[in-house]
């Protein structure tokens, strides 16, 4: 993730087995994501190839294409020819060019399956969870981001028109993103009664409790978080353990809002809002109505992306008894109730979280809510004291404003840094100008009349940007200062009545992940996402 912290190197979130390599992983033929260029964290790459092999992330070769393509996510897509090219987009520009954009890099991919055990294409029986697990050894846990892109296998972008409303909300604006969760360390007893390494899962709603989302069909994009070297490997796995803890809290008494396409507003948005948040989650979980009440309430109600953006914010609050005594305004009775109700739950005895939460991984204590140290200091405090300035209410990672969303969508889809013609800048324009509808439902804002100030807004925004699209430029850095100007404009024009400013989408993991060096990207602190792997079934896998 972009940073403004002072040049360090970095390292993933572990401290691990010495059976498990303790760097990060990438398929010996194909070169690591690329890192961002931004200032503050070095982009050294992170690992070598001998610790690259020790990990199971397989090359395109070893998915079996035919088993891949008999698995059904949300529907039945295109058969897809080429593993390589899964998140490619074909772009149609004009009658006799068509681009290949690949919108994600993954470096591989990684098995997994909610099955134990499956048979892969050679008919050997394997574990349906060692793959994932090894990797939740290394990294802690995994913040994913599932994908429509084999469901819209091949169905192209075509600029000449404009698009399906449909298309253009997921493929454009989303980018195939349509549900994030956290993939977390579990373990449970196989067919032999052996205790094995295993996953689970947080989402919200925390019914989607199952690795691969409920079918193996689906496909998902995984991130890590990588911190600065200056944090330890120690305190980098407490930092983990503590996110996972917050979930574990947080899950069973989080409501997920009935409009969660663009009606749901991001509430959690600097530092006052998040401590407020977790104080609730604490009081909940011993019981406190009042609690419950802010719960309910539809301005906390928050959907999958937003509970996965709370929960890696807590590094400001760790786990401990010491931050959780602080958020209770020092009530250590009650904070030794909360960290009560972690021993029951890693003792295997019911509590009021198994009993209050949906999800049977938790329910039946294979989760467990790990140790987090007691001298782990919040994130912005270690920060701190490795003479890095950050500012006081912000938060490690920020969310999206609706300028950010417009621009990553285009950057993605129509990359000029890669194509400079004029061709692709004229789609841009075209884009540009079927872009309201998609624009109204991003904002909240669809189901009000034509008449309404803010949706009159929304349309004279669009036509402006329209106007000045149609313009000729004498050269792309022309053409981008006009861009850039108009963004910055975006947040002012675009905002509807305060409450949608801010933005969590499902893709906005996968976007910090690539570090692509796309510096309109929000600018955290602390730590930063890397793309992994893209999750896939275990039993198409060979080998």
């Amino acid at each position: 993730m972009p940073s403004d912290q002072k040049p360090a190197s970095e390292h993933p979130a572990a401290s691990v087995p010495t059976n498990v390599s303790a760097t990060p992983s990438t398929v010996p033929a194909k070169p690591p994501v690329p890192t961002s260029s931004s200032p503050g964290v070095s982009t050294q790459p992170l690992s070598s190839t001998a610790a690259a092999q020790a990990m199971p992330l397989r090359e395109p070769k070893a998915i079996d294409i035919s088993r891949f393509n008999a698995l059904v996510g949300d529907w039945q897509g295109q058969p897809v020819t080429d593993l390589k090219r899964l998140f490619t987009k074909q772009v149609i520009l004009d009658d006799t060019t068509t681009l290949e954009v690949e919108t994600i890099t993954v470096p591989g991919y990684i098995g997994i399956t909610d099955a134990v055990s499956v048979t892969d294409p050679a008919g050997n029986t394997v574990s349906g969870h060692a793959d994932i697990a090894k990797f939740l050894a290394r990294d802690g846990l995994l913040i994913c981001t599932y994908q429509w892109h084999k469901e819209r296998y091949g169905v192209p972008i075509d600029t000449r028109k404009p698009l399906e409303p449909e298309l253009f909300q997921e493929a454009f604006i989303k980018n195939e993103g349509h549900h994030a969760g956290a993939i977390v360390p579990a373990q449970r007893v196989d067919q032999t009664g052996k205790l094995i390494d295993s996953f689970g899962t947080f989402n919200e709603p925390n019914d989607y409790h199952r690795g691969m989302y409920g079918k193996d069909g689906f496909v998902a994009v995984a991130q890590r978080l990588v911190f600065p070297t200056f944090v330890t490997p120690e305190q980098a796995r407490g930092y983990t353990n503590s996110i996972i803890n917050w979930m574990a809290v947080l899950n069973p008494f989080a409501q997920f809002p009935k409009d969660y396409n663009g009606g749901d507003p991001t509430h959690v948005s600097d530092r006052v809002a998040l401590k407020e948040f977790l104080k609730n989650g604490l009081l909940a979980c011993i019981g406190d109505p009042r609690a419950l009440t802010f719960f309910n309430d539809p301005a906390n109600k928050t959907y999958c992306a937003e509970f996965m953006f709370i929960s890696l914010n807590t590094p400001l609050y760790p786990f401990n008894l010491k931050t959780i005594t602080s958020l209770l305004d020092g009530d250590s009775f009650k904070a030794k109730q909360v960290m009560g109700l972690k021993q029951m739950q890693n003792s295997q005895q019911a509590n009021l979280l198994s009993q209050k939460t949906s999800n049977p991984e938790f329910k039946g204590f294979h989760i467990s809510m790990p140790p987090v140290p007691e001298d782990l200091p919040p994130l912005d405090v270690l920060m701190a004291q490795n003479r890095q300035t950050i500012a006081p209410n912000s938060l490690p990672l920020p969310p999206f404003k609706i300028s950010q969303v417009i621009r990553r969508a285009f950057r993605t889809l129509l990359p000029r840094e890669k194509y400079g013609d004029h061709k692709l800048v004229d789609a841009q324009a075209r884009l540009f100008k079927f872009m309201k509808p998609a624009l109204l439902q991003q904002l909240g804002l669809e189901s009000l009349p034509a008449s309404d100030p803010k949706v009159v807004s929304v349309g004279q925004f669009v036509d402006q940007v329209s106007d000045q699209l149609d313009e000729s430029y004498n050269s792309y850095a022309e053409f981008d200062t006009m861009v850039d100007g108009i963004m910055q404009k975006a947040d002012e024009m675009l905002i509807g009545a305060g409450d949608r400013e801010y933005f969590v989408p499902p893709r906005i993991y996968v976007d910090l992940g690539q570090n692509d060096g796309d510096d309109n990207l929000p600018q955290g602190w602390g730590f930063k996402l890397e793309t992994v792997g893209a999750l896939v079934a275990r039993s198409i896998i060979r080998g």
